[in-house]
C-alpha cells in the first residue's frame, strides 16, 4: 500500500495540467458531428443521449436542425428532454420560448428538462413561471423551478428554498442544491456545507453538492474548495471540483487555499496541495510553503502531493526543497523527490542520480530511470550510458528492465552498439516477447547504417537472403504453379525471365536478365520488401529468396513465417518441400479496424529437421494483389525463442570506397 500514494500523484507531475483538456471542450470535427447525427437517427437511446450530449457541449451549430427533430419526435419524453437542454447549449436564449411551452407539458420529466434549460441559458422572465411551478405536485419539478427561480431571485427564494431543504435532508435534490448555491447567502452555503458533511450523506451527495456549487457565483469558492480537498486527488470528485475552481479567478481562490494549506489540519493537506498544483500553482504559494513546510510534521501523501505542486510552478526554484527529501526513509516520499528532481534542467543528473539507479527499492530505480530521460541533449555517464545501465538491464524486475531499456533507446549513441547488443541477446534470444520487442525497439535507436539485420538475426530471424525475380505471375496466381528457372537451377548466375508492364493500360513484353542479389532485413522483425528489390516496377510477380543456416548437430526447430493475403509462400529445406500456402483476400479475418490501419498478416510455424552442418531453404514468394513482404524466424521445437544451436548470417552491406 506504501507506492498506493505516488501512484496517485504521478500523473499530476508529468502531465501540464490534468484538467485541461475539460476546460475547453474542442470544436467537433466532422466527422465526429456525422457520426452523433448518424446515432441520433439511430433507435438506440443511450447513443443518442451521448451524441446530444456531446454535440450540445461542443456547440455543433450544424446539428441543430437534428436535433430539433428529436426534440418534436423524440419516442420518450426524456430524450426529448435531453434534447431541448443541448439546442438550448447551442442556441442559448433562442430556446427560451420553446422551454417555457414545454414546461407546461403534462409529462413531470419534460417540465423538468424546460426548467432546467431555462436555468441554464438564463430564462429571464420566467419567475411567474418559476413561482407557479413551484407548487407542482412532483417534487423534483418545485425543486427544478427553485432553482431557476433562485437563479433571478436569490433572497426571495430563501425562505422556499430553507423549507424544502429543512424537511428531509436525506433525500435533498439536485435542484435545491442549485438553489442553495445560486442563493450564495452565508445562510444558504452554510446548509449547503452541512449537507455535504452529514455523517449520512451518500458519497453521491457529496458530489451533487460540488456540482451545485459550480453554478454559484465566486461566493461559493471558500466552501468549494474544502469539499473538493475532502476527497482525494485521484477521485472524480477531486477532479470535477478542480475543473470548476479552475474557471474562477487566481485572486479569489489563492488566499482560500493559502489559509488551508498553513493550517493545523493536516488530513487534506495532500488534496489542497494537487489542488494547488491544478488551480492556483503561483510562486507566491509555492515559497510559502517551500519555506514552511520542511520544518513541520507531515503526512508523507502531503510532501509528495507539495513536490508536484513545486514541480508545476518552477522545479529549478525549488531544487533545494526536492534534494531535501532524497533521502527520506519513506519510500514513495523518496521516489517522489527523485521525479521532482529529474525536472531540474542538470548536465551531471546521471551522477547525482548513480545511487538510486542501484537503490534496492523497485519504486526508486523507476523514478530514476524514468527521470534520466529528461536530461539535457548529450548529457552522459562517463563510463558509458550501457555500463551505467548494465545493471539495469540484468534486472530480474521487468518493470525495471523496461525502463532501462527505453532510456537506451533514447539516449544511446553508435559506438556503443556492440557492447549494448551482447548484453540484450539473452533477452532477444529469450522467450518473454515484450522484453525481447522492446530491446529490438531500444537498439534500433542507435543502430548503425546497415547493422538492422544483427538484431534481427540476435532473434532468430533470417539476417541475409539472396533474392532473384520477378517472375511472371497475374490476378489468378497462375505464375506461383509454374516452376521458374531457380527450381529447375538453383545454382545458376543468371534466369531469362519474361516481364510486362501492368501500369496504366500498358502490355508490352520484354525480357530479362536476372541474378541472385543479397540483401538484409529493413526491420528488426526480419521483413523484406520483396517490391522493393524487384529491378522494375511490379505488380503481380514471383520471386525466389534462399539462405543458409548452419547447425551444430540434427534438431527438429520450427519455422516461423508470416501470411499476408493475396500472397503465396512456398519452402524447401535441403530440397524437400516443407510448407506450402497461399493466402487469399479476406481470408485472414480481422476487425475493421485492424484492415483500415493496414494489411492483415499472421503467424504461422512450421516444423522441420535440421542436418548437422550447412542447411539451405529456398523461399518461393508471390504477389498476386497483396503487400509483398517475407520474414523467416527460427525457433526451438516446444519454446517460444530462437533455437539453440544454430547460426545465422546478418548481411551488411559494402563499405563505400
Amino acid at each position: 500500500m506504501r507506492a498506493l500514494g505516488i501512484v496517485c500523484l504521478l500523473p499530476f507531475l508529468f502531465t501540464s495540467s490534468a484538467f485541461a483538456a475539460q476546460r475547453d471542450e474542442n470544436p467537433a470535427s466532422e466527422l465526429q458531428v456525422h457520426r452523433w447525427m448518424k446515432d441520433l437517427a439511430g433507435e438506440d437511446w443511450v447513443l443518442q443521449s451521448v451524441a446530444l450530449e456531446e454535440l450540445g457541449k461542443r456547440k455543433a451549430q450544424q446539428a441543430a436542425p437534428r436535433i430539433r427533430e428529436v426534440l418534436e419526435k423524440g419516442k420518450t419524453p426524456w430524450i426529448r428532454g435531453r434534447a431541448m437542454f443541448a439546442l438550448g447549449r447551442i442556441s442559448g436564449r433562442e430556446i427560451i420560448p420553446l422551454a417555457r411551452k414545454a414546461a407546461r407539458d403534462e409529462d413531470p420529466v419534460l417540465r423538468i428538462s424546460a426548467l432546467r434549460t431555462l436555468e441554464f441559458v438564463g430564462g429571464a422572465g420566467s419567475s411567474d413561471l418559476a413561482l407557479e411551478l413551484m407548487k407542482d405536485s412532483v417534487l423534483e419539478v418545485r425543486a427544478t423551478a427553485a432553482a431557476l427561480y433562485a437563479k433571478q431571485f436569490p433572497q426571495e427564494a430563501w425562505p422556499t428554498v430553507e423549507a424544502l431543504t429543512r424537511q428531509d435532508r436525506s433525500s435533498v435534490s439536485s435542484g435545491l442544491l442549485r438553489a442553495l448555491s445560486h442563493i450564495g447567502s452565508k445562510e444558504s452555503l452554510d446548509r449547503l456545507g452541512e449537507l455535504f458533511a452529514d455523517v449520512n450523506a451518500s458519497r453521491e451527495r457529496r458530489r451533487e453538492v460540488i456540482k451545485a456549487l459550480g453554478s454559484g457565483d465566486d461566493r461559493v469558492i471558500p466552501l468549494l474548495v474544502s469539499a473538493t480537498a475532502s476527497f482525494p486527488s485521484a477521485s472524480p470528485e477531486f477532479k470535477l471540483g478542480a475543473k470548476l475552481l479552475g474557471q474562477r479567478p487566481r485572486t479569489l481562490t489563492g488566499p482560500i487555499l493559502k489559509a488551508l494549506l498553513v493550517s493545523d489540519e493536516n488530513a487534506s493537506l495532500a488534496s489542497a496541495s494537487s489542488l494547488m498544483a491544478e488551480v492556483c500553482p503561483t510562486i507566491e504559494l509555492g515559497d510559502l510553503l517551500a519555506k514552511t513546510w520542511p520544518g513541520r510534521e507531515l503526512p508523507p501523501l502531503a510532501l509528495q502531493a507539495v513536490m508536484v505542486a513545486l514541480s508545476r510552478i518552477d522545479p529549478a526554484r525549488y531544487e533545494a526543497f526536492f534534494n531535501r527529501y532524497l533521502s527520506s526513509e519513506d519510500v514513495p516520499t523518496r521516489a517522489m523527490a527523485v521525479a521532482c528532481r529529474s525536472l531540474v534542467p542538470d548536465q551531471a543528473l546521471f551522477e547525482t542520480f548513480r545511487p538510486f539507479v542501484k537503490d534496492p527499492e523497485i519504486e526508486i530505480v523507476l523514478a530514476a530511470l524514468t527521470g534520466l530521460r529528461r536530461t539535457p541533449e548529450g548529457a552522459r555517464p562517463e563510463e558509458g550510458l550501457v555500463t551505467y545501465l548494465a545493471p539495469s538491464l540484468d534486472s530480474p524486475e521487468k518493470r525495471i528492465l523496461l525502463a532501462a531499456l527505453g532510456l537506451l533507446g533514447e539516449r544511446g549513441v553508435e559506438e556503443e552498439f556492440d557492447r549494448a547488443l551482447e548484453l540484450l541477446t539473452p533477452i532477444l534470444s529469450g522467450t518473454e516477447d515484450e522484453l525481447r520487442k522492446s530491446a529490438a525497439e531500444a537498439l534500433s535507436g542507435f543502430c548503425p547504417s546497415g547493422r538492422i539485420g544483427a538484431i534481427a538475426v540476435a532473434q532468430g530471424y533470417v539476417g541475409s537472403w539472396k533474392v532473384v525475380g520477378p517472375f511472371a505471375n497475374d490476378r489468378s496466381n497462375l505464375g506461383f504453379g509454374t516452376a521458374y528457372g531457380p527450381e529447375e537451377d538453383g545454382e545458376a548466375e543468371n534466369y531469362k525471365a519474361t516481364y510486362r508492364w501492368e501500369f496504366g493500360g500498358g502490355k508490352d513484353e520484354r525480357e530479362l536478365d536476372l541474378g541472385w542479389n543479397e540483401t538484409g532485413p529493413e526491420d528488426v522483425r526480419g521483413e523484406v520488401h520483396l517490391a522493393a528489390l524487384m529491378p522494375v516496377p511490379v505488380k503481380y510477380a514471383v520471386a525466389y529468396a534462399r539462405f543458409e543456416i548452419r547447425s551444430d548437430a540434427e534438431r527438429r526447430v520450427r519455422i516461423q513465417l508470416v501470411l499476408r493475403e493475396e500472397t503465396a509462400q512456398r519452402i524447401w529445406l535441403n530440397g524437400k518441400e516443407v510448407a506450402d500456402y497461399a493466402v487469399q483476400r479476406n481470408e485472414l479475418g480481422g476487425s475493421i479496424e485492424e484492415r483500415r490501419l493496414g494489411a492483415i498478416s499472421r503467424p504461422r510455424t512450421v516444423g522441420v529437421q535440421l542436418a548437422e552442418g550447412m542447411n539451405r531453404l529456398v523461399v518461393k514468394s508471390s504477389t498476386f494483389g497483396g503487400d509483398w513482404r517475407i520474414s523467416l524466424r527460427i525457433l526451438d521445437e516446444k519454446k517460444n525463442r530462437m533455437a539453440d544451436g544454430i547460426v545465422l548470417r546478418s548481411f551488411e552491406p559494402p563499405k563505400e570506397g
